[in-house]
């Protein structure tokens, strides 16, 4: 405990870095991936293919290598970003698929006779997906929703192979500054857990007010 006491301001950043990374990522995932969920039920054939493409690449391959294929592979061809950046992209990027995939089982599960009701309304296709699909479809999958959020906490962690201070790159350097990996480690397993803990307790809240709403 006293060596985590004492490397109290290094960790403090690394759980600002952390937690800058995951809000980054988030609503970058969730922008990304509400967009290639709409994609993905669309009526043209190719931009359903185009984002089924993307799905299959970029949710298979692992997020370790899409950081360092980002981070080192992109100077090749003379475009360059900032660690931090690149980390938050990578991982909007990454997630943005499991946010997809989580969010169109709620845009399938809208009811057709809704979807009829609402046209015969005068809606067009924008104002039904707006009004009523994606409503619909983001309060049937908040509690998925917040385990892709908790699994974007956890890979955040991935950051700290470019160099990103956040708590696991943190950890490590203290670890072997000070001999002690087992303490140091395990203070950073804990700033995870409880970060989880409270992002977890928040959708359980979140899909409790839905359900009353509903």
């Amino acid at each position: 405990m006293s060596i985590l006491l004492s490397h109290q301001g290094e960790f403090a950043w690394g759980i600002a870095f952390t937690l800058g990374l995951v809000a980054l990522g988030w609503i970058g995932a969730m922008i990304l991936g509400t967009l290639l969920a709409i994609m993905r039920v669309s009526p043209i054939r190719t931009v359903r293919m185009a984002a089924s493409a993307y799905i299959v690449v970029f949710r298979n391959v692992p997020i370790p290598v899409q950081m360092v294929l980002f981070v080192f592979g992109l100077p090749l061809l003379g475009i360059v970003f900032p660690l931090f950046p690149s980390a938050a992209i990578v991982l909007v990027i990454y997630h943005a698929a499991f946010v997809c995939e989580t969010l169109r089982s709620g845009l399938n599960a809208v009811a057709a006779g809704e979807l009829e009701a609402i046209r015969s309304l005068g809606f067009g296709p924008v104002g039904t997906m707006r009004h009523l699909v994606l409503p619909q479809a983001f309060a049937a999958v908040v509690q998925p929703m917040g385990n892709v959020l908790i699994l974007l906490v956890k890979n955040s962690s991935v950051a700290a192979i470019i160099g990103v201070a956040e708590i696991t790159f943190i950890a490590d350097k203290v670890a072997i500054e000070e001999v002690q990996a087992f303490a140091v480690l395990g203070g950073a397993a804990i700033a995870y857990v409880a970060i989880c803990l409270v992002l977890k307790r928040f959708a359980a809240f979140l899909e409790r007010r839905v359900a009353f709403s509903k």
